[in-house]
């Protein structure tokens, strides 16, 4: 008996939907990833005359990046994670080779956090 064109094309139609499917969803996916937020920053390192401005890109899938600009001119730029759904940690290289690391709390679109300039205590404070 002979098969009908629908029977023979009919493999090749469900690897073209199973394609099709697989590609629109990682699509979906990148897409998800690459959802953000500008936050502002703004903090002071302790015992000192330095303070700093600057913005937070947090990724809705989880982490971000971060570029201060301190009030002597000196760029720092870091990377952050979420460590859970309120908080996180990150770590940042300023241009002039200084490096840190912090913590930081959040709720919602703002929070707070603290760490360490190289041996310097700093606080910020991220959001309104």
């Amino acid at each position: 008996m002979k098969q009908s064109h629908r029977s023979l094309l009919f493999p090749y139609f469900c690897s073209l939907c199973i394609v099709v499917v697989f590609v629109g969803f990682a699509y979906t996916e990148q897409a998800y990833a690459k959802l953000s937020i500008n936050l502002s920053v703004e903090g002071e390192i302790h015992n000192t005359p330095e303070t700093f401005t600057g913005k937070a890109t947090a990724y809705f899938s989880g982490g971000g990046i971060l570029t201060l600009t301190t009030n002597q001119g000196v760029t720092c730029q870091g990377e952050f994670i979420n460590t859970d759904d309120t908080q996180g940690n990150g770590t940042v290289v300023c241009e002039d080779g200084r490096l840190g690391y912090f913590n930081f709390v959040a709720s919602g679109f703002s929070g707070n956090g603290e760490g360490l300039i190289d041996t310097k205590p700093f606080a910020f404070r991220i959001g309104k």
